[in-house]
């Protein structure tokens, strides 16, 4: 694959709507066809909604149901989709989790790694923490996947990309701060940049219980130039067409990819372990 087309789905999800949430999903996914997308990418827990409260406790089954139905609609537009939801594993602990969904069926998970615990965020009292940063193999390229805090740290996209992922898509429900819009777009453009990647980020819209999400969704291209950026607050939708040829041809000329030395690597772990004692 040289380039791939995928629709940014900018939706206002609702906690605990789950019929609501499910219906704007799958209306995205139509909407993408019509855009000619190949793959299409929702913000973070988009099946469940984002916020706090014991919610995420009771209705997981019924996320997990939505998700079926939104699988059916990925295989009758033939999209590849990367969906937020939550995610539970067969020990009953739950995960804020992106489902990679490939002809219908869905072909691997991503559990976020960096869990929030500050302001309005509770996540560590219902999720438990991804400890895995795989990539994935679609018909579209080899897809990095991250959730919104883990991009504020560089190495779950360092590992992405010695992984072999040609795009990173960041699935993501950032509420309006001050200047938070310009803040996402310095780490995005910092791990674009470190690793000669483009990058794609979907951001919730809208406002929910007094709490406003800013979209702003965006595309980087490998060399840090922002070439799409949808609108603040604004419920929408848009399809990007992205070169991963650039991403190549770039790194033929900058070492920082292909000449990682592993002695660094271990220099960095044993530092982080003196940094425990």
């Amino acid at each position: 694959m040289e380039k791939l087309r995928i629709a940014l789905a900018q939706i206002e999800t609702k906690l605990g709507d789950l019929e609501g949430n499910k219906k704007k999903i799958i209306d995205s996914i139509f909407r993408a066809k019509e855009l000619g997308a190949e793959i299409v990418v929702t913000p973070e827990l988009s099946t469940l909604g984002f916020g706090s409260g014991d919610i995420y406790l009771d209705k997981v089954n019924e996320n997990l149901d939505a998700l079926e139905e939104i699988q059916l609609t990925l295989e009758e537009t033939g999209l590849t989709g990367v969906i937020g939801y939550v995610d539970r594993d067969e020990r009953g602990f739950f995960y804020n989790a992106a489902a990679i969904i490939v002809n219908g069926k869905l072909i691997g998970k991503y559990h976020k790694v960096q869990l929030v615990n500050y302001r309005l965020f509770d996540e560590k009292r219902y999720f438990k923490p991804g400890s895995k940063l795989p990539v994935f193999k679609t018909p579209h390229g080899i897809l990095g996947v991250l959730i919104c805090e883990d991009i504020w740290f560089p190495e779950p996209s360092r590992a992405v990309t010695f992984r072999g992922a040609e795009v990173l898509i960041v699935l993501s429900a950032s509420p309006y701060d001050r200047g938070k819009n310009n803040l996402w777009k310095d780490f995005l453009r910092e791990r674009v940049r470190d690793n000669i990647l483009p990058a794609v980020f979907v951001n919730q819209s809208g406002i929910q219980d007094g709490v406003t999400y800013w979209g702003g969704s965006m595309v980087l291209s490998a060399s840090g130039k922002i070439i799409k950026e949808l609108p603040l607050l604004e419920e929408t939708i848009d399809v990007v067409e992205i070169h991963l040829e650039e991403s190549k041809r770039l790194r033929r000329r900058d070492i920082r990819v292909r000449e990682v030395r592993r002695e660094i690597l271990e220099e960095l772990l044993k530092a982080f372990e003196d940094m425990q004692q």
